[in-house]
C-alpha cells in the first residue's frame, strides 16, 4: 500500500491518524484536503483549482490523503486503501469542542497559513458539522460501498485504528 485515504466527518481525528500512519513510513507525504481547498482566512479556492490540485496529488507514487467525503470521488480510483474513521458522535463532539482551544489564535498544522482557529467561529462550524453528521456518514458510507479493488477499514475505536497501523507498518 502506497496510497491511502483517511476520511471521516469533522472532528474524528483524520489529521492525527494520518500523522500516526506517516510515522511508520516517513517517506510517504501526508496531504490534507483542507490544504488543497483553502486559501487564507478560511476562503475556499475555486472548484477548478481544487480539482486540478487533487488530480495532481493523486497521480503521485505514494501519499496519505486525509479529508472529508468530498475528496473521495476524485481520489478513490487512485487509492490502494481507504480508512473511514467513524467514532461515536459523543467523542466527535468532544474533539470539536476542544479543538479551537488547542490551537487558539494559530493555524492548525494541516491547514494553509492564515486559517486561524478562534473558538466562536469554530464552535459555529462544529454545530453545523454535528447537525449534518448523518448526512456526512451517509455520503462516506455510499463511497465506501462503491470503492472496489482496495483495502478498506471502518474504524470505530482505537483497536480498529491499531489494526490499520499494523497492516500499514508491515506493508
Amino acid at each position: 500500500m502506497n496510497r491511502v485515504i483517511v476520511t471521516g466527518a469533522n472532528g474524528v481525528g483524520k489529521s492525527r491518524f494520518a500523522v500516526r500512519l506517516s510515522r511508520f513510513r516517513p517517506d510517504v507525504p501526508v496531504i490534507s484536503y483542507d490544504a488543497i481547498k483553502l486559501h487564507t482566512d478560511w476562503t475556499q479556492r475555486s472548484r477548478q483549482e481544487i480539482d486540478a490540485e487533487l488530480a495532481r496529488v493523486v497521480r503521485g507514487d505514494a501519499w496519505i490523503l486525509e479529508g472529508g467525503p468530498s475528496l473521495m470521488p476524485g481520489a478513490v480510483g487512485w487509492a490502494d486503501a481507504l480508512v473511514w474513521l467513524d467514532p461515536p458522535e459523543t467523542l466527535r463532539a468532544w474533539r470539536l469542542a476542544l479543538r479551537p482551544w488547542k490551537h487558539i489564535g494559530r493555524t492548525r498544522p494541516e491547514l494553509p497559513k492564515g486559517n486561524v482557529d478562534w473558538p466562536w467561529q469554530q464552535y459555529q462550524f462544529a454545530i453545523r458539522s454535528l447537525r449534518s453528521g448523518a448526512k456526512l456518514r451517509g455520503a462516506i458510507s455510499a463511497e465506501f460501498q462503491r470503492a472496489q479493488g482496495l483495502a478498506k477499514w471502518r474504524c470505530r475505536n482505537e483497536a480498529d485504528m491499531d489494526a490499520v497501523l499494523k497492516v500499514w507498518a508491515n506493508g
